[in-house]
């Protein structure tokens, strides 16, 4: 086990710990027992002191024997002239002056007590000392506080070091797709809050590769776009210088036709242009009133054919400073979008007034309104609910708008039908930008 390791740092300690506390609990432990050991010693020697002088026994060799049997402590007993039976010679040096007080007295490795008896005599108990250590209780003892460190240090293994195993051993799997499955992550303590840290940030590297395998895509699809506009635009101006060649003549209306349809795909076009290069918008001062009379005109055909009634509305002149050819395209956008959202025909509200110091263009329709899932991916390129949609109209609004520094926002009218606001920096004095 390396001495870096998680469960040498916790273990070392633990074991400490457990080593101090040990060696703390003996010590306790023998003194008590010590203790426990002379008191018992001292109330023996009293009470068979006292039983012999009642009874009046002899303090023969035999009589030392017998107490001897029944106490379980040497017994010896002193007189002016010796002791009965004979001191052995290791005791002799150690028990010799022992006071006849009843207390117990430690010399050496022995304790004794020396009981006072009829004149001078005195009865003398004597025991081992130092061997409480053995004693079951203490063992007892010990080995239950044994047993429960084993048990507390299992408990901080299972419980702190092999989570912690089990989350570095998922590690590699970082970056591998498909669910992963934390039990770590459903604790409720620092534990848990580390696996789901973990799969917070797994969750995001996932995320920010799909982010990016995605721009690798866009750019791809970008690149080639980009050279099919370019090599479609040349035809495309051919075809619409020669549909404005044939105005005035017997094709007129087909000559038109043939126009506005051009414009469209050079319309959609100018936003898969926009997509692969969003160049900033080169501002002049313009008056949002007479460029949406303008963009309304352009699509007069296309609101006959659906039975539109497109309303304009607010102020006149409201001047701000602007990317015409941009700005017209959002409004182009916003006009087709809310066309198409009334197939059976009705009215469109278009209403550009300030605000707060700011500009506001309204466009409201009387259709079926947002859907939720419309409203929360509103703008996001390449989503629409429409049949054969592409999703990229709204998403190039938005972009044209921000890059003015206004804002595109989407809502349902109470009781039918939906808006959509532009917010523009503005209005400002005609002829001077912002």
């Amino acid at each position: 086990m390396k001495p870096e390791r998680l469960s040498w740092r916790v273990g070392l300690p633990f074991v400490l710990v457990v080593l101090a506390a040990t060696v703390t609990l003996v010590a306790y432990l023998t003194n008590e027992s010590a203790a426990e050991a002379r008191t018992r010693l001292e109330h023996l020697a009293a009470a068979d002191a006292a039983f012999l002088v009642q009874q009046g026994l002899p303090t023969s060799e035999r009589m030392a024997r017998d107490l001897q049997r029944v106490t379980g402590f040497e017994v010896y007993f002193r007189h002016r002239n010796g002791t009965t039976p004979e001191l052995p010679p290791a005791h002799r040096a150690a028990l010799e002056g022992i006071p006849a007080d009843g207390r117990a007295h430690r010399r050496g490795d022995l304790e004794c007590v020396a009981a006072p008896l009829a004149g001078d005599d005195a009865l003398l108990l004597v025991r081992a000392a130092g061997r409480e250590l053995h004693e079951p209780r203490v063992l007892v003892v010990l080995g239950s506080f044994w047993l429960l460190a084993l048990l507390t240090a299992w408990l901080v293994g299972r419980g702190l070091v092999r989570p912690l195993q089990r989350l570095a051993a998922h590690l590699p799997a970082i970056d591998r797709p498909g669910p992963l499955a934390l039990p770590e992550a459903r604790r409720g303590d620092e534990i848990g809050d580390v696996a789901r840290a973990f799969l917070a940030a797994r969750s995001a590297l996932h995320e920010e590769r799909q982010q990016r395998l995605s721009a690798e895509r866009l750019a791809a699809l970008g690149r080639l776009t980009a050279a099919f506009a370019h090599e479609v635009q040349n035809p495309i101006a051919a075809i619409k210088m020669h549909a404005q060649l044939a105005r005035g003549g017997p094709a007129e209306a087909t000559a038109a036709i043939v126009e506005h349809e051009v414009g469209r795909i050079e319309n959609l076009l100018n936003q898969w242009m926009f997509l692969c290069r969003p160049d900033p918008p080169r501002r002049h001062p313009v008056d949002l009133a007479e460029l949406l009379a303008e963009v309304v005109a352009g699509h007069r055909a296309q609101l006959d054919h659906a039975r539109v009634r497109a309303v304009l509305g607010g102020e006149s002149p409201l001047p701000v400073s602007c990317d015409r050819r941009r700005l017209a395209q959002v409004f182009s956008n916003l006009l087709t979008n809310a066309v198409q959202a009334m197939p059976a025909g009705g009215g469109l509200a278009i209403d550009a007034r300030s605000a707060g110091g700011h500009a506001e263009v309204a466009f409201t329709d009387g259709g079926p309104g947002f859907s939720a899932a419309a409203l929360a991916h509103f703008a996001e390129l390449f989503f629409s609910e429409k049949e054969g949609g592409m999703g990229i109209g709204l998403s190039v609004a938005n972009e044209i708008v921000r890059a003015h520094g206004g804002s595109l926002r989407a809502e349902n009218v109470p009781g039918g039908g939906a808006r959509v606001v532009v917010a523009l920096p503005g209005p400002t004095t005609a002829g001077t930008p912002p």
